[in-house]
């Protein structure tokens, strides 16, 4: 899908952008809009979207946080917008989320004062990110706790026969492996894994991402500054475009409780 506007649509300054993935050098392209403060928050994309998600809203959603004081990147996934590379979803996720960190850090950021706000497989994403890497707040909306549930619902959206799925789910995993070099990670077997506070938000019509997938993500997180957030009447990944206020309140009210400029902690 093609980038078809800009942050100035929504009367923000902003810098095109181009930063490597790590590891192997993909190039990436985004926007950083500034703020006036030390803090950041990165948007992940969902699955088949780019920096323009259309089903979220990225442009108003990040014209509201500016106002609130946030700087924040907005970049492609590597083979989607105006990022090189091919694009595989849950695929190179270290090396794509990892090189907006290190712009970010680049920048002048640290890494305490870096939030993550992932959508979908975007959400999916960001958690895999966070069980391994220090970042001050995560946002995770629309999360899956592993690609086999998700596969599921789809096929079952779809009229697709469950046991034929699970009759081709090995075959379908080995051969991702082999053609793609695909490895499965579950968010589910790594949430433990998350030292920072997670914000887990699941919209109540979510056809594809049940509360109950939610609070196992939750449960199996087990960290006490964790919360969950559930957004009355939206759709998957729409909550911001249900109620803007709400969400951007709930967004800045837990980042503002997290992130080291305003409660600095030891990780």
């Amino acid at each position: 899908m093609p980038v078809t506007g800009s942050p100035s649509e929504v009367g923000l300054v902003y810098e095109d952008v181009s930063f490597q993935t790590r590891g192997d050098g993909i190039e990436l392209k985004g926007w950083f809009i500034p703020s006036d403060s030390d803090m950041a928050l990165l948007v992940i994309h969902g699955g088949f979207e780019n920096r323009l998600d259309t089903i979220v809203d990225t442009l108003d959603f990040a014209h509201d946080l500016v106002g609130r004081g946030y700087n924040l990147l907005l970049f492609d996934l590597r083979g989607r917008g105006e990022s090189s590379g091919k694009g595989r979803s849950l695929s190179n996720i270290d090396d794509d989320i990892g090189g907006a960190i290190d712009y970010l850090e680049g920048r002048g950021f640290s890494s305490g004062n870096i939030g993550i706000i992932g959508f979908c497989s975007g959400a999916a994403a960001s958690a895999i990110f966070a069980s391994g890497n220090n970042v001050g707040a995560l946002i995770l909306d629309g999360c899956f706790p592993s690609v086999e549930s998700m596969v599921t619902r789809q096929a079952s959206q779809r009229h697709i026969p469950i046991f034929l799925l699970d009759f081709f789910w090995p075959g379908v995993l080995q051969a991702g492996k082999i053609i793609y070099g695909f490895n499965l990670v579950n968010p589910i077997d790594v949430i433990s894994d998350i030292r920072c506070p997670v914000l887990f938000i699941h919209e109540e019509f979510d056809d594809l991402i049940t509360l109950d997938d939610v609070y196992l993500l939750f449960e199996k997180a087990d960290n006490y500054n964790d919360q969950v957030w559930q957004i009355t009447g939206a759709d998957h990944s729409e909550g911001y475009t249900k109620d803007p206020d709400a969400f951007v309140a709930k967004i800045d009210t837990f980042l503002r409780g997290s992130l080291d400029s305003l409660n600095p902690r030891t990780r």
